[in-house]
């Protein structure tokens, strides 16, 4: 299995751990979505958190690289973004075009820390297996309203802070595609999102 992750001075907050782990699955190789110009052949791709609200400029000019992405994932290639990789993946940030791949726009207006830890329960491989994580994040999605209207795009909001309390912290589903702002440690359970859906141990 081949497994591309972004690395560069936009995409750089990653769990070394979850790196390891994928290591584990198949040969992991890096790209960078601001210098390289194609995105190289992969069974999955793997968008980490960073800072790309500081490269919007670059980042929206290497068309071709933002092309290569949304092609991948409408094919039906496997993704996986958090955070700063999952803004990517939006139509815009703050007005600078961005993949595409998701009919969302995320913003910097009004700024406001997002922060807590996160918790998630998945059906995996037959057996039920919690996640944990962290969000930390200043910037926002404008709205994911009009999402309704697109009938491929699961919203799933079953994610519980430390103390099991709901929160509306959301994970999109489209395709083969998952994304959202939590950054997971999966190190200890194996990359389980592509196995199964999310359950909120409050329903079972």
């Amino acid at each position: 299995m081949k497994i591309l992750i972004a690395k560069d001075e936009a995409f750089n907050f990653i769990y070394r751990s979850n790196v390891d782990a994928l290591g584990d699955m198949g040969d992991v190789t890096f790209f960078s979505p601001l210098h390289d110009s194609l995105l190289p052949n992969c069974d999955l791709l793997y968008l980490p958190g960073g800072y790309p609200e500081l490269y919007l400029d670059k980042l929206s000019h290497n068309k071709s690289m933002r092309d290569t992405i949304r092609n991948y994932a409408e094919m039906g290639g496997m993704i996986y973004a958090e955070c700063g990789g999952f803004m990517f993946l939006c139509d815009s940030i703050d007005n600078f075009p961005m993949c595409g791949v998701l009919p969302l726009k995320a913003t910097m207006a009004n700024a406001k820390l997002h922060l807590g830890y996160r918790q998630m329960y998945l059906s995996c491989n037959g057996k039920e297996i919690l996640i944990k994580g962290h969000e930390f994040h200043y910037s926002e999605i404008a709205s994911d309203a009009g999402l309704a209207m697109y009938g491929n795009i699961r919203c799933e909001r079953n994610q519980l802070t430390a103390k099991g309390m709901k929160t509306n912290t959301t994970l999109y589903r489209y395709k083969n595609v998952v994304a959202g702002y939590t950054h997971w440690y999966w190190a200890e359970v194996g990359f389980p999102f592509f196995s199964g859906y999310h359950k909120n141990k409050m329903d079972i």
